[in-house]
């Protein structure tokens, strides 16, 4: 290593530790001036010759350094074994809706996405339409698997299993479920058969969702909070596509019934988890924040140019100082209803709202 070099190193390293010093709290400034008279007092060695007399500098340079290349390795590794349920409605590389809001809702059979009636035969018919939606990871897949898959061995069980491997998927997933007591009846018409779509939450795709939110197309919603994260990505998916969106209100409000949303609250049985009741509280909060948010932009938009253009929103009025989730206002046709993804009675809850809109009794 020439002297040259090293010079430049550690003038780097003491420019980068100036510049940063006025905007550390006292407690990171005391740790590093710890770190470094400890390096110097007991391995001057290793400090001049590796640290450049910078040794604070240079380890934190070697984290981040370690951060950005694990960041790589993990894109990688997820892009090269990434795992979906896009198979259920053809292939990837085709819209997120794939040509679902095209398809009747009436009795029948409906077609692939494609157009070609060769899979016709394989797609039970369907009655009524149930979405899925909600943030990235937040079980929506999970829940899907849950009711087209076993769920029948599993209806007393406390706890919605995972579905291992489950990642951000680019296209909707569709799944259909029927009450198990006619699953073995051939002569079963499809009158309890559901449609359950499986929404992605990448935020690329969200504005494709109010699509499928409309009252012309779905029956209900099941919309996912995981309550191991922030709710803050969820809050303003709900905020915005679906409390304060003009269109989807205004279809609800044209056919003269509610939007009926169950809030499940999943990974409940995990690690620094939240329980409903926490969680109602936070998405409260953040509700509350973008309202006040929407508010002042209004004022300022009306003041300015004497008129709103924004619309494609609405607003959320309150009478309190906060929102009431448990009643949003005879102006807002959505109702919410929460349950958590563990606990007793949890899966019946969840069945009972996709099968037969059957709402949670109040907790």
């Amino acid at each position: 290593m020439t002297m040259a070099t090293t010079t430049k190193e550690q003038m780097i390293l003491t420019t980068v530790r100036k510049s940063s010093a006025p905007y550390l709290p006292p407690p990171v400034l005391q740790l590093l001036y710890v770190t470094d008279a400890y390096f110097h007092l007991n391995h001057d060695v290793i400090t001049h010759e590796h640290c450049y007399d910078e040794p604070s500098m240079a380890i934190l340079s070697a984290l981040f350094v370690a951060y950005i290349v694990l960041r790589s390795i993990q894109g990688m590794w997820s892009s090269s074994t990434k795992r979906s349920t896009a198979h259920l409605t053809g292939d990837e590389d085709t819209t997120v809706l794939g040509g679902l809001t095209t398809t009747s809702l009436g009795k029948g059979n409906i077609h692939n996405k494609q157009g070609d009636d060769s899979n016709a035969d394989a797609i039970p018919p369907f009655n009524e339409t149930v979405v899925i939606c909600g943030a990235s990871n937040s079980g929506k897949t999970s829940l899907l698997h849950y009711l087209c898959n076993n769920a029948k061995e599993r209806e007393n069980t406390e706890i919605m299993d995972p579905v291992p491997m489950c990642v951000t998927s680019l296209v909707a997933n569709v799944g259909y479920v029927c009450s198990w007591e006619d699953t073995n009846d051939k002569t079963n018409t499809g009158n309890m058969t559901i449609r359950v779509i499986d929404y992605p939450g990448h935020p690329s795709l969200l504005s494709q969702l109010t699509t499928l939110l409309l009252a012309t197309a779905t029956s209900r919603l099941v919309f996912t909070l995981d309550t191991t994260q922030p709710v803050i990505e969820g809050a303003a998916l709900l905020y915005q596509y679906i409390l304060t969106h003009s269109q989807v209100r205004q279809s609800w409000v044209k056919v003269g019934k509610t939007l009926d949303v169950l809030v499940v609250c999943t990974k409940t049985d995990a690690k620094g988890s939240k329980n409903y009741k926490r969680m109602k509280i936070q998405l409260r909060t953040e509700l509350d924040k973008l309202r006040k948010v929407d508010l002042a932009i209004q004022e300022s938009s009306t003041s300015e140019d004497g008129n709103d253009d924004d619309s494609s929103k609405m607003t959320l009025k309150v009478k309190g100082k906060s929102i009431d989730l448990d009643n949003l206002g005879s102006d807002v046709p959505v109702s919410l209803h929460f349950i958590e993804s563990c606990g007793k009675g949890a899966s019946m809850e969840l069945r009972d709202f996709v099968l037969n809109g059957v709402l949670p009794k109040a907790k």
